[in-house]
Formats: C-alpha cells, structure tokens, sequence
C-alpha cells in the first residue's frame, strides 16, 4: 500500500500544468518528507509523477512583527507560550515539478507501458504518495538484474542499477573539481563491469591510465587475471602501418610537397624483400640520404622532421604491444602513462592508440569496447588543432563510435577546457562536484539537459554525490555512489606517512 504524504491545495496560483503544491502530513516515524523525493497523485489525465523540488514551511502565527515582539518579551514568556501554542500553527508546503503521467502494461499494475506529457493540473484535494519502489525503478529505468549497481537514490535510498547498454553506448563523461571522487566513481563502475556475469555480455575496456591510479587493479586477487597494465616506456608505433600523410599528422610542419617524395622513399622500402614490413625511420632516414635524385633541401627538411620524430623514440618497426591480441572481452587493458612528462609523446600515443582501436573495431577483428580516457582536457582540448594531436580521432569516436559498438568514457576536472564537438555527443553525464562558473557555463552550452537549476544543484554536491543525465535513465537523478569493494592502498597513505618514508630513504 502507498504511504500516503500529503493533500493538493492551492498555493501561490498553483497547481498547473508544471506544478501542484500539497500540504505535508505531520512527520511519521517512517517517512520525512524531502526535498528530491518522487511523489505521486492520481489526476483525470492519469497517474502522474513529480519530485519535489520545494518546501517551504509556514506559521501564520510568526507572520506578524508585532506577534513576534510580544512573544520575546521577557516580561511573561511562559505565559504568551500557554495561552498562543504556535506550534499548532505551523504546517509545510512541498511544490512538487510535474515529470509525467503514466500508463501502465494492461497485465501489470507496476510495469510502465508509456510516459507522457501533462496538459491538465493536478486537482486540489487529492491525495499525494510516495512512488512505489518497483514503479520507480521502472519510471527512471533502472535495471535491477542486468545493471551497473553505481549507490543509491539520494533520497529515497533506493539501488541505482544502471543499464549498461545505456550507459556505455551512447557515450559517458565523468566530471568534476579534482578531488571530487572521479577516480573512486570510475574504478566502481570497472569493478562492475570486471565482476559482471559472464552470461549478460561485457565489453573489452581500454583505459588511458595518466597518473598510475589504476595500477591497484592489477593486484586485486579477484580480478587480476582480467587485468593487464602496459608500461608505455615500451610503447611503439608500427612505422610500417604508417602512409606517407601520416607523418603529417604527427609532424605538422611537413608540406604537401615534402610528403609526395616521402611517399616515393616509402614505396622503396616496401619493394625491398629485407625491410618490406620491418623497416623504422631510421631506414626512411638512410634511403633518403643515400638516393642521388630529389630536391636537396626536400630531403634535409624530411630528414629534420623524420629525426626529431626518432628521438621521441615511439616508432619502431613492429607495433608494441599488439593491440589486437592484448583487448579481451571482459577484461581491462591499461596504459600507464605515469612515467611520460611530454604532452606531445602522450597525444601521439592515446591519437594512435585510439585510431587502431576504432580501425580493429570496424574491421570486427576486436570485441565491442569501453575506451576510458582520463585529464581527457589534455587530449581532445577546446583548443586549436595543432595542440591536440590526439583530438581528431576523439572527436571521431564519440560522432560515429556508437555504430561500431565503440563507446567512449571521457573524465576530466575542466569541462571548459574539453571539446565541445566531443561532449555535445556524450549522451549520459555524471557530474559531481564543480564550482567553477566558466565549467559549469560550459556544461550548459553544450547539454541542453543542464539548466541554471541543475548547474546550482552541482555546485552543491557533497562527496560521494552526483547528478546523472543523459540516455542511461529516464530523468535526471541525484545518487550516494556506493563504497568501492575493490581498494587501493595508495589511497590510505598519508602525507606525514610519504615525508617519513623519504626521510629513511634519504639516510639508506
């Protein structure tokens, strides 16, 4: 049976087709009536559901000075108190924003069949209760056998399971202040996705690991055969796999001109039964000095370029690792780039790593994929094209991803300074905390979800909070992200703890 909260009636020329406000029951033992709570009322359109996104409390007794100046008197408090009991006065008011009416299946009281839009108000004096849970679940989309347990409802303490496919296929970001939890969210929704049933389907998952955070992962007992970490001081680009364009790419200085004789040296190498596909550029670099024909300053400027290409040693003769034999379907491949300090070195490889990822995926030679790319700002940044090298192809994957089964997970503590082409196809957004204004601007212009309500309420979120929007639910809602099963020690070591241990290291 509904738990019954409150009753209809006119306010403040309320209720209309967006809103109805009702008076709150005195407080239950069991229920308190809060802001964020779904609420229903039954109306001649239907069942409708709202949440409340007010309440005000009056008390006609305190509405007049002189009342409350006579009550402060310290002549005869007591007295005033006993014979004016303003206690009984006061009542609350919740506004409630109407969100839909809804039919349900005609063999179910509890499945919802359709959603739609309110034309009528709600008529005062009728009764107002909580949301039944399974209807609930229902309403926002919830998917309590197949989906991602991330916490609860903030306020109704209800089990948030996501549904994976609308999660992950349209895309996600995770954003936030640094600082704000985005790393715990994120290692909780692979610990999901590493401990999933096998039976329900999970993707392969790529994480772009900039600071080492997920190294732990590696360690943890239940997962560690689905977890590989690749140090990328090995990493290279097969330089065999590279066209005479591509070099552009990565070398944006070298003209149209520049890259017709480089094509005419490549096409040497590949004609050559030693090195057709074993050469390096350092080979590029020999047949251009040894070949007589040519233009003398073409061949110094390619052979400039080339070098300096050389020396961010990136490029070898064979790919490492091999991407097409390190992504497995329900396991995590990381690559760490906590050893890389040059910008340039890191959007050369996440550029390569996520262009060979989306070529493999369409070719069907690799499973479905998450792509996880954390400081995402670093490598599709709101900035112009020559800084980002890696920008392009992000931007790519998150326009055409989704019909390849390639989904993409950007995280970043600076939405202002993250693509918009790429955050405006992000489909679902997990937000918590941010309080730059220019951030949260940004937000705004690119999702037509977040309004100047929803900017406010996230500028609010305490920790371990988040607002979540998007394709993955029906409505926007406020969740607890739950407690992180698999831990990692690094999180526990304190500041003092690091400054002792340096301190014996020192004297070693």
């Amino acid at each position: 049976m509904p738990f019954k909260v409150g009753i209809v009636f006119n306010f403040l020329q309320l209720p209309d087709v967006s809103k109805y406000p009702f008076v709150i029951n005195k407080r239950s033992d069991d229920i308190i009536v809060k802001k964020g709570l779904f609420v229903s009322t039954r109306t001649i359109e239907g069942y409708l559901i709202g949440i409340i996104e007010k309440i005000v409390l009056i008390n006609e007794y305190f509405s007049d000075a002189l009342t409350i100046k006579s009550y402060n008197s310290k002549n005869n408090p007591n007295i005033l108190k006993g014979l004016f009991p303003s206690d009984d006065f006061e009542y609350a008011i919740a506004i409630v924003k109407n969100l839909g009416i809804i039919e349900f299946k005609e063999d179910s009281e509890k499945e919802i069949r359709l959603i739609t839009r309110m034309t009528y108000p709600a008529s005062p004096g009728k009764e107002v209760y909580l949301v039944e849970e399974d209807i609930l679940n229902n309403f926002i989309g919830f998917d309590k056998v197949y989906g991602l347990n991330l916490g609860k409802l903030r306020v109704s303490n209800i089990d948030a399971y996501i549904n994976m496919n609308r999660l992950l296929n349209k895309h996600l970001a995770i954003l936030s202040i640094s600082g704000g939890g985005k790393s715990y969210l994120t290692s909780i929704i692979i610990e999901e996705l590493l401990t999933r049933n096998k039976t329900f389907g999970t993707p392969a998952i790529i994480m772009i690991d900039v600071h080492g955070e997920y190294k732990y992962l590696s360690a943890t007992s239940t997962i560690k055969n689905k977890v590989k970490v690749i140090d990328t001081s090995y990493f290279q680009i097969s330089v065999p796999r590279l066209s005479a364009y591509s070099f552009k790419k990565y070398q944006e200085q070298i003209s149209n001109v520049q890259i017709r004789e480089l094509s005419k040296y490549i096409k040497m190498l590949r004609k050559n039964k030693d090195l057709k596909n074993n050469y390096n550029l350092n080979n590029i670099i020999d047949v251009i000095e040894k070949e007589s024909d040519g233009n003398k300053s073409t061949k110094q400027a390619l052979v400039g370029w080339l070098s300096d290409l050389e020396r961010l040693t990136l490029f070898g003769s064979q790919e490492n690792p091999i991407l097409k034999k390190v992504i497995n379907q329900g396991e995590i491949t990381i690559f760490n780039l906590q050893n890389e300090i040059s910008i340039r070195k890191k959007q050369i490889m996440v550029d390569y790593i996520c262009s060979r990822l989306f070529y493999l995926r369409r070719m069907n030679e690799i499973p479905p994929f998450l792509l996880i790319i954390e400081e995402a700002h670093q490598f599709a940044p709101e900035a112009a094209h020559s800084k980002a090298l890696s920008k392009h192809i992000i931007e790519t994957v998150a326009r055409e991803g989704r019909k390849f089964m390639a989904c993409l997970c950007l995280i970043s503590q600076r939405p202002k300074k993250l693509s918009t082409t790429a955050l405006s196809q992000i489909n679902s957004k997990l937000i918590l905390n941010i309080k730059n204004p220019y951030d949260l601007k940004h937000l705004m212009d690119s999702s037509e979800a977040i309004t100047k309500e929803y900017a406010d309420m996230i500028s609010s979120l305490g920790v371990g909070e988040m607002l979540l929007m998007g394709n993955a639910v029906n409505y926007p809602i406020f969740l607890k992200i739950r407690e992180r099963k698999l831990t990692s020690q690094i999180e526990n070591i304190s500041l003092a703890q690091v400054c002792l241990n340096w301190k014996k290291f020192q004297s070693v």
